[in-house]
């Protein structure tokens, strides 16, 4: 069983049964009860048996060569590809040899019902927004800091969503705007830079802000700006920084920017924020 880790996102490095296969690594518990493990395989193929799990779980292949039953393509993966399995899944999904590493996502009951309809029938490979969103994560257990938990709830939100969303439900969208969705995620320390974005996504920045709008309500700065003030208002909570400098690190102009922003944003003042908290 995997050693304990607080809903902070403090973490250990130990053995971890995750996805059919005996890993060890680093593992971490989100404050939603989600427990998210960056693993490296160490049981060979021929050694794993058929297996079942009793709850739903997603794995995403960072490298080696992966084998599984899973529908909507080959039986052997190619990195970054997210498999979802819906619980009480039984198969042998495993690595062809130990030279690979692999991220598991594995769900509480609590979430599983935000993925009913349409996921219940068998494992499957996710579309290429969720596995954005699952990269991100993927990054954020790599390089943890003591503020990431929120952004790393947000992440997993996303890619939750865009699993449980029907391909045919998304189709239309352009393959650019997950990329955009991953670069604003990647770059949460900092305000949103519109032209970069574009140049990143190969679009053209007018396009770009049309069809982001289209698809999230808001301008992709206003969509940054939800990720910096969510990251401030983590680091408020678990750290002693100042707030004039988690206004630098969250990428906000000054403190009275900052300010200005939390209060519109929480209701209140980041000082009297980290008092209630």
């Amino acid at each position: 069983m995997p050693a304990a880790v607080d809903a902070s996102g403090s973490s250990r490095t130990h053995p971890a049964r995750r996805a059919g296969c005996l890993g060890t690594g680093t593992v971490r518990r989100l404050a939603n009860g989600v427990q998210i493990a960056r693993l490296t395989p160490t049981v060979p193929a021929r050694a794993l048996a058929r297996h079942t799990h009793d709850d739903a779980h997603l794995v995403l292949l960072l490298s080696g060569r992966y084998l599984t039953s899973a529908a909507g393509g080959p039986p052997e993966c190619t990195a970054g590809t997210l498999i979802y399995s819906p619980p009480a899944t039984t198969h042998r999904d495993r690595f062809h040899d130990l030279d690979g590493e692999f991220m598991t996502i594995a769900l509480p009951s609590t979430l599983q019902a935000r993925l009913r309809g349409g996921l219940d029938q068998g494992a499957l490979r996710a579309g290429r927004r969720a596995q954005a969103f699952a990269h991100g994560l993927a990054q954020a257990c790599a390089d943890w800091q003591g503020d990431d938990c929120v952004l790393a709830e947000t992440l997993f939100d996303e890619m939750l969503d865009a699993i449980a969303v029907p391909e045919s439900a998304t189709h239309g969208w352009p393959a650019w705007l997950a990329r955009a969705e991953a670069w604003l995620h990647d770059h949460a320390d900092s305000a949103a830079d519109t032209p970069s974005l574009a140049h990143a996504c190969d679009v053209h920045p007018v396009h770009l802000a049309r069809v982001f709008r289209r698809r999230h309500g808001c301008t992709p700065t206003e969509y940054s700006r939800r990720l910096r003030l969510a990251r401030a208002a983590a680091m408020l909570r678990h750290g002693p920084a100042t707030v004039a400098s988690i206004a630098v690190a969250c990428g906000f102009a000054d403190q009275a920017h900052f300010h200005r922003l939390f209060v519109r944003a929480y209701g209140m003042p980041p000082t009297a924020f980290r008092s209630a908290v």
